[in-house]
Order: structure tokens, then C-alpha cells, then sequence
């Protein structure tokens, strides 16, 4: 936008390079209708691990038509996304600028347990603090310690964090992350917005990668949501979109050459009924040791690893009693797993990259029913069966994986999430280097 308004000041002389500034003016419109439907980064470009659809906004034949029409102020108007979150984000940014451009908020000190019985002198710090993103604090000229505490508590519900009575290491770090730096992380947030398509499914499934939630979204609702295991920092999970094809009750699990190779191998070496004591063969294997017992798995090598290692369906599969085939790229997908008390842990990063959902049977369940059930009898009979069965979707259904650090709400209130995997850096310094192009 700054290009394309410092260009419209610079007003030629009549008959003096008209044509030039004509021509400057409209490429400039046209970067700037890229930018602002498109992107200015191209999502392959930032991140090696995504798989968005390709935008069809072309801004030339847009433009185009749009002038032919004596449509240009619908043209510009019309070019940001549609999307409520990126919508309200906007707002958001304003709010944050300004807090950053008169100097942001005051650093928390960290130290012993914060005392909320009026003896501890920082509160009056933590209070200034947490007045710049609590309207309720805010308008308490003095509040009281009780008044601190609550707004605390709001501070950890809004940060995704757990509470905390203390403000330990994990809240002081979201207390004292600088405004500028919330300001680049809107940012960011904004353009991963602009990577989605304009107009998204009535139904769709969103895994909320940062957030560690999945979500069934039905125009515009979610009719559930649900805790989720995500990928390691190491195996991250994808940004991608995706459909569901069916759901496949007692899934089989076909060990990924690169998980056998890095997990399996090593206990194999020193342990030669691992497969056997964790219902596992080797398919296409000897025919007298499905399980591998008699192999000398000393000398085989990750590289010369011969067979592919299948779990079958059972009460340790990792997998659990619930898949949704999701073709993609990355062999990501939504899945169970027999470790629930995965799901009361508050940092779930534990995948290779697959997402385990806690309640993966009634997203299943509304799957199959097109979100008119909340029960599907088929499905219940299918995994009681014990069997492996694949039951299709009379409709596919979508599913986005995605990377929202930031949400905004109407009133502009911000939502923030770690940055577990470092999206952010590396898409704010692009932004940046781009920017001072």
C-alpha cells in the first residue's frame, strides 16, 4: 500500500512522462492487489512442509474487467480476505501499533511466586501490564489484589496457558513478549490468511496446530472441539489441506520406512521378539518368522532395511480403533491412540506428525453424517467388530491443517500461541527482507 500511495503523489506534468506514470501507477496496483489477495510471500518459498491451494486471483484480469465496469473502488475494496479472523485481525493490528508506537507495556519481574495478599510491591507492575490487553483491568483505576489475580487468570485463558496462580516461566514469558513483536506476529498471522481460499467449506475439519485443538466447523460453528497430539518440533506437523475419504475402523498400521528405521531398528538390535510382543510382522517377510525373531537385525542397516513392518489391528496399535483416510504428501492424518493420557498433558508436541485426536469418534461420527448425528451405529459396530473395515464419506470432507498464532476476536481482543515450531520467525524476517526490498 505505501508503494502505491507514494506513486499517486507524484503527479506529472501535463504532457511530461504521462504514459510512464500511468504505466508505474497501475503495477504498482496490480503488486499491491497481489500482495493483498495473494500474499507477498508464496507459502513454498517460507515453509518446505505445505500444501495450500494455488490462489486463482489473477490481478491483471481482474483489473481489467473491474475498469471496463467503472468498478475500481469495488476492485480495491474487494481485495483483502473475507475471513472473519483475518477481518478482526486487522482491528487488531491497529490496537497493537499503537501500544508499540508509545512503548509498549512494562516487563513483568520475574523472580519468587507472585503474593496476591497486598504485600508483594510488583503487583502494581502486573496490573500495568495486564491493563494493556484487559478492558475490565483497565478501567479499574485501582484495583484491587483480588482484581490482579483475576485478570491473570483471564490472561492465561486467553494465551492458551495453564493456569497458573504463581505467573511461573511459561506466562512471564507470554507477559513479557514486547508489543512489537505481537505487532510482526498479527502480521504473519494476516498473511498465512491470505494463503486460504476465499471462500472455505460449509463443513470442514480444522486442526489448530498451535493451539493443539481439532475443530468440526459447521457454518461457521464448531460442534465440537477437541484436545490434540501434535507433531514434534522435530517431525513438525504440516500446514495443508486435505479431504477425507472414509474412515477406516481398526486400522492397520503400515510403519513409515523412516519411523522403522529411527525407532523400531534400534530396539530390534537388542531385542528380537520386539514385533512379536507389540503384535507386529514383517510383511512379505520369511514365512516361518513373520515376526523377525530369527533375523540377526545387528547387521541389517537403515538403509538395507528389506521389509515393510506392518501393526496389526489390537489394543496397542498406535494408530488406536479410528483413522480417517486423508490422502497427502506429507502421510499425515487424524487418527486415536491407546495413550490417552496424552490428552491431559498441556504441551501435546509427541507425533511424527500426525495429529491424535481425543475425541476422535464423534468427529468420525459427524464425518459420516454429514453433521446431522452425533452417533453413527455403523461405525460403533464396525470398530466392536475388532476387524479393519473402510466406510466411506457419501460427502468428502475437508480438512486444514493450520498455524494460527493469533486470533482475534470482534471487540479486537488477541488470543496468542506459542510459536512451537518457529513459523513465525522465519515468515516475519521474509515479510521483512521483502519489505525493505
Amino acid at each position: 500500500m505505501a508503494a502505491l500511495a507514494s506513486w499517486s503523489k507524484r503527479q506529472p506534468k501535463p504532457g511530461h512522462d504521462a504514459a510512464g506514470f500511468d504505466a508505474a501507477l497501475t503495477a504498482a496496483l496490480l503488486h499491491y492487489a497481489s500482495d493483498l489477495r495473494n500474499g507477498r510471500e508464496k507459502p513454498r518459498e517460507v515453509y518446505r512442509d505445505v500444501n495450500l491451494p494455488p490462489p486463482d486471483f489473477d490481478p491483471a484480469a481482474a483489473l481489467s474487467a473491474a475498469l471496463k465496469q467503472d468498478g475500481l473502488a469495488d476492485f480495491i475494496g474487494d481485495l483483502a480476505p473475507v475471513h472473519p479472523g483475518y477481518r478482526y485481525l486487522v482491528q487488531a493490528l491497529a490496537r497493537y501499533r499503537a501500544i508499540a508506537a508509545q512503548g509498549g507495556w512494562p516487563e513483568v519481574p520475574g523472580g519468587k511466586a507472585f503474593a496476591f495478599d497486598g504485600s508483594d510491591k510488583r503487583l502494581a507492575i502486573l496490573a500495568r501490564r495486564l491493563a494493556f490487553e484487559d478492558s475490565v483491568l483497565a478501567a479499574d483505576p485501582t484495583p484491587a489484589p483480588e482484581a490482579i489475580h483475576d485478570a491473570l487468570l483471564r490472561f492465561e485463558r486467553r494465551n492458551g496457558l495453564p493456569r497458573d496462580d504463581k505467573a511461573g516461566e511459561d506466562v512471564l514469558k507470554m507477559l513479557n513478549t514486547p508489543a512489537e513483536y505481537r505487532v510482526q506476529q498479527i502480521i504473519a498471522n494476516m498473511e498465512r490468511w491470505r494463503w486460504m481460499p476465499r471462500v472455505l467449506e460449509t463443513r470442514y475439519v480444522e486442526v489448530d496446530v498451535p493451539d493443539q485443538s481439532v475443530s468440526y466447523i459447521d457454518s461457521g460453528s464448531a460442534l465440537i472441539y477437541s484436545h490434540a497430539v501434535i507433531g514434534m518440533p522435530s517431525t513438525p506437523t504440516p500446514i495443508l489441506r486435505t479431504t477425507v475419504q472414509a474412515v477406516i475402523a481398526n486400522p492397520l498400521w503400515h510403519v513409515p520406512d523412516d519411523i522403522a528405521a529411527r525407532k523400531l531398528l534400534p530396539h530390534l538390535r537388542h531385542e528380537a521378539d520386539y514385533l512379536l510382543a507389540r503384535n507386529m510382522v514383517l510383511a512379505g517377510g520369511p514365512a516361518n518368522d513373520p515376526h523377525g525373531t530369527k533375523i540377526d537385525w545387528r547387521h541389517v542397516r537403515a538403509t538395507t532395511l528389506r521389509y515393510q513392518i506392518e501393526q496389526s489391528p489390537g489394543p496397542d496399535n498406535v494408530l488406536g480403533t479410528i483413522l480417517f483416510e486423508m490422502p497427502n504428501d506429507f502421510d499425515v492424518y487424524l487418527h486415536d491412540t491407546p495413550e490417552k493420557n496424552l490428552f491431559t498433558l498441556d504441551t501435546r508436541e509427541r507425533s511424527n506428525g500426525c495429529v491424535r485426536v481425543e475425541k476422535i469418534a464423534g468427529l468420525a461420527s459427524l464425518a459420516l453424517t454429514d453433521g446431522k448425528d452425533d452417533a453413527d451405529n455403523d461405525l460403533a459396530d464396525a470398530v466392536a467388530s475388532g476387524a479393519t473395515q473402510r466406510i466411506a464419506l457419501d460427502n468428502p470432507l475437508a480438512v486444514y491443517m493450520l498455524y494460527w498464532t493469533a486470533i482475534a476476536e470482534p471487540d479486537g481482543t488477541v488470543h496468542f500461541r506459542p510459536d512451537r515450531y518457529g513459523r513465525d520467525r522465519r515468515l516475519i524476517e521474509k515479510l521483512q527482507a521483502g519489505a525493505g526490498a
